[in-house]
């Protein structure tokens, strides 16, 4: 059972202010080192990554740049400048913080990784928020420990495991209402902005999702992150329920070219799997049974394989094995499947249901709930 806790420092950042300083200087002390240090400073600007570099002399260093609004950004420290040893696992001394353009003194007694962090009012907010966070993630590790304590017999119950999902998933919501409360009371801060993306999960209602974003400033919507934000949220509406179902054409597994348009009509499960997603897998069983109980009533599915080239052949035998006797397409380009890219699948087993005139009526359609859905919607 994975009860992995959420970086904290994704809901965090800082006011964006017109007339605010419009370079940054960050000032680093690491007391302990006394030899000349290599130091690197990373960052992400509209997607790509930003590497600087400099020596730390005398426990000293300072970088200067611009960046305009903060982002979050790590320091690097090299505590020896011998060449790396291959037998031995490097010992990194990172420290994660949010850049902005303002002067920042980052000051540490022995690691970098534990330096304070002064003049920087997006990291005054990230120590204020984490603390306000702290006592929710840690009833994850009260789990934990619960957990570890039973027996090998009790943390292979079902319904231990099922219990503990569920008080998981409170905690998530608690986390969850934390964050929007702050979201709601600070519209004009960048923190705001992050603390929202963090709470969307892969699938989310786009719709009430761009309603939120809408409430945020307009300095803030149009941040790197913002854009970013703005275009995810545009591409989960494109697949929400009532919208008309993009349309594509891939190969089947004889190589011939196979639309989602050409099963209008119907009501297809447009399903995206692969040979080697267990989770897939063991789902396949539920819709083989659907599709045999609703196949004669105006019901099919299109397979779409994640399966990367090369295992092509693992591909069919999957489908083999599984029984799958349903049309199956894939450009065997791994998650860069174009069909699964126009779709926004960033996790799999993934489906959505399509009427016959081509609209999205439901998706994530799991176990019972597909049967349930199909029922509904082929017995009106």
């Amino acid at each position: 059972m994975n009860l992995n806790k959420i970086m904290i420092l994704a809901a965090l950042g800082a006011p964006i202010i017109s007339n605010a300083q419009q370079s940054y200087t960050l000032k680093g002390s690491v007391n302990s080192i006394k030899e000349p240090v290599k130091v690197f400073l990373t960052y992400k600007v509209k997607g790509e990554r930003k590497i600087d570099s400099t020596i730390m002399k005398n426990g000293k260093f300072v970088f200067r740049g611009t960046v305009g609004a903060p982002k979050e950004a790590h320091i690097v420290v090299k505590h020896s400048n011998l060449p790396p040893d291959p037998t031995t696992r490097p010992v990194e001394d990172i420290l994660p913080f949010l850049i902005e353009d303002r002067t920042i003194t980052i000051a540490a007694k022995d690691s970098i990784k534990n330096a304070v962090i002064t003049g920087s009012p997006a990291n005054d907010d990230n120590v204020k928020v984490t603390a306000l966070l702290k006592p929710y993630y840690d009833k994850y590790d009260v789990l934990n420990n619960e957990f570890k304590a039973q027996s090998p017999e009790k943390q292979k119950d079902s319904a231990y495991l099922a219990s503990l999902e569920q008080r998981a998933n409170d905690i998530q919501a608690e986390i969850i209402a934390v964050k929007m409360k702050y979201v709601k009371a600070n519209p004009g801060k960048y923190m705001a902005l992050m603390a929202f993306n963090s709470t969307l999960p892969p699938e989310f209602d786009a719709i009430a999702a761009e309603k939120e974003f809408n409430t945020l400033d307009p300095a803030i919507r149009k941040s790197d992150l913002g854009m970013e934000l703005q275009e995810r949220i545009a591409k989960v509406k494109k697949t929400q329920e009532g919208a008309e179902a993009p349309d594509f054409t891939q190969l089947d597994v004889n190589g011939k070219p196979v639309k989602l348009s050409d099963f209008r009509g119907k009501y297809v499960l447009l399903d995206f799997w692969a040979s080697w997603c267990g989770p897939c897998r063991r789902e396949n069983p539920n819709v083989v049974k659907a599709y045999q109980a609703y196949k004669d009533k105006g019901f099919t599915v299109l397979g779409v394989s994640l399966d990367k080239d090369g295992d092509r052949d693992k591909w069919l035998a999957a489908i083999e094995k599984d029984g799958l006797p349903w049309t199956q397409v894939s450009d065997l380009k791994a998650w860069e499947n174009e069909a699964a890219k126009l779709y926004e699948v960033n996790a799999i087993p993934m489906n959505f249901l399509i009427d016959p005139n081509g609209k999205i009526i439901a998706k994530y359609l799991r176990g019972a709930a597909l049967e349930e859905m199909l029922e509904k919607v082929l017995t009106k």
